[in-house]
Order: C-alpha cells, then structure tokens, then sequence
C-alpha cells in the first residue's frame, strides 16, 4: 500500500506534463501514488497520463468535469487513503528524493507539515534560484526543527504555493475549497496550518517551480484575479473562524495579504473595471479592520511610513479615503511600468 499519495492538478499543460511525471515516477521512495486529475483538459494530457499508466501502475489516471484546481483538490483529499499528500503542479517537478527526504523528517518527528525549499526556474534559461519560502521577515525558521503550538502559527509568514510541501491528510480532510477560481493552494496552506500542531522547515530544495508558464496564476493577468483572491481571503477568513482555533498571527497575516491582493488590481488594465474590483477588494481591509487590536502589536517593527500607512488603513474613520488613496498609488505605478515595458 502506498504511504504518500501525489496530487496532480491538470488542465491544459500537454508541453509540461511528460517531464513532471517521469520526476514523480522515478522518486528515490516508491512507496507512493500519482493522482493525475484531469479537470476537464481539452488538450492531449489525458492520452499522456494513460500512457504513464500503462507503465506504472501507481499512477492512477482520473477524469472528472471542469470544476478548477479547488475541484481537483477537494476530490482528491476527500478519497486519498495514504497518511500524507503533496501537490505537484504539472508545470513543475520534483526532485528525485523530494518525497523520501519529506517523509522521513514527517515519520520521524510526528508531523502535520513539512515545508521544503525549491528552486524558481525560468522558460527561457537554466538558471535556479533558490528560495526557503521565507517572504516576510516576521518568520524565519531554523531548518529541522520542530515547531509547535503558537511558534507553528508562524508559518502563515511563508509562501503558500504547493512546491515541496508534505501535508497529513486528516488535516485537510474538512478544508472547503471553491470552485472554478484560481489561488485556492492558499486557502489549502493557511488551513492546514490552521489545523497543524508540528511543522518542519528543511532547508533542501526539493522542487522547481516553473514561474513563467503562460496561463500561470502568477503571471496570468486575468480580469477576474480580483474576484478570486476576494473569494479565497474570505473563504479563509470564514474556515478559520468556524475552527475554534485561536491563531494571534491570523489576522496580521491577512492584512499583509490585503496588500498583496491590491496589487494584483493594479495588473488589471481596464480602469472601469480596476474601480469596480477596488471595492469588492475593500471589503477585504475591513476585515482586518474589525480585528485592528489583534493587528495593531505587530505594527512597532515597521519603518515609520508604514506604521502611519497601517494605521490610517486600520482606522474606522480614515480606512476608506486611505485604501482609496494607497490603492489608486499601487494602480498608477503599476500602470507606468507597463508603459515602460
């Protein structure tokens, strides 16, 4: 019986899909399963999983209606059998003993998660970076330590993309996952972090992630990208609130990724349109609004501008003229740099 199943979420990625296969099937640990999902693919990727699984009978090739890549992760968690998961996008790829190094640090130590390091890699070149995932300052974690308790909450600090990342399955087991949008890999992270009780960081770069795929969610300028990051910060915000779990960190790290989620307005080009995302996005700060004592602590630490920037935006009375205000800035700059290009 396998001990790790393999998520592969897919749709439309024929070019890349042979390569992050044969990275999966010829892993150092061979006690594991491949669930390559097609969510509806119109392309060639299905004959290409068949024909994997042909040779490898662990590769199991799934068939289900379009429904997005939350579709595809709540199937599969919901049917998993094996103890532990990793999600493997099929633009990427893992390296040959990712899933041996994961599950030993995981039987060994007890744990709900362990998060690797990976390499960004790039269409056009060679070239791998290295990234520990680490994105905020708050939290940098020693690597093959335990974290538990209030110390694994610090977690939430890290990149939620699913490269290199062992999850245990009974935590995710409840997760809600909407359908038909993209980034719905965070509410995956942010939950079972929610949900963890032992997290590891291993400073091994165990996978590549293919940052510039066309069609990618990350460099994929979508009109819609704001209704999807609203839907899934509310989603999370909605989950970690019916948890019972009292998480200090949470709600700072959702007004950091307020800022993020404007941002990503600004790649919308269509002013009529940026308007309208701009204030469904609002209703995002007003969360973290209503929560602005549970912020406000982690606020001393910041440069000067900031701190009165946060402040304005945490005030009942001033966070709608000063989202307007940092919001319009973030749009214009945006704008100006794709003038430049």
């Amino acid at each position: 019986m396998a001990k790790v199943s393999i998520i592969v979420p897919i749709y439309n990625v024929e070019k890349y899909l042979p390569k992050c296969l044969d990275s999966l099937i010829n892993q150092t640990f061979k006690d594991i399963e491949i669930w390559a999902i097609s969510d509806g693919s119109p392309d060639n990727s299905v004959d290409i999983i068949k024909k994997y699984a042909k040779k490898d009978k662990r590769v199991k090739c799934i068939e289900k209606e379009n429904g997005g890549y939350g579709s595809v992760l709540e199937y599969a968690i919901k049917n998993i059998k094996t103890d532990y998961f990793l999600v493997c996008d099929p633009d990427d790829w893992l390296a040959e003993n990712a899933i041996e190094v994961l599950y030993n640090k995981a039987i060994k130590n007890n744990l709900d998660i362990v998060y690797g390091s990976y390499y960004i890699v790039y269409s056009n070149d060679n070239e791998e970076v290295y990234t520990n995932g680490i994105v905020n300052k708050y939290f940098v974690p020693k690597s093959n330590i335990v974290y538990e308790g209030n110390d694994a909450f610090k977690f939430f600090f890290l990149s939620p993309t699913p490269h290199a990342k062992l999850y245990r399955t009974k935590i995710t087991k409840n997760i809600e996952f909407p359908h038909k949008i993209s980034f719905t890999d965070f509410i995956l992270y942010v939950i079972s972090v929610i949900n963890s009780k032992r997290i590891m960081h291993v400073d091994d770069a165990l996978a590549y992630y293919l940052v510039d795929r066309e069609g990618n969610s990350v460099s994929d300028i979508n009109p819609k990208i704001a209704d999807y990051h609203y839907q899934v910060y509310m989603s999370i915000v909605s989950q970690y609130e019916k948890s019972g779990v009292y998480a200090k960190d949470f709600y700072y790290r959702m007004f950091l990724n307020y800022f993020h989620v404007t941002s990503q307005i600004g790649k919308i080009e269509n002013m009529d349109n940026y308007k309208e995302k701009a204030k469904l996005i609002e209703k995002t700060l007003q969360v973290c609004v209503k929560h602005r004592k549970e912020i406000k602590p982690y606020l001393k630490d910041n440069p000067i501008r900031k701190k009165i920037a946060y402040k304005l935006l945490l005030n009942p009375m001033t966070s709608h003229f000063a989202y307007l205000y940092f919001s319009k800035r973030i749009y214009n700059s945006t704008q100006k740099k794709k003038k430049i290009r």
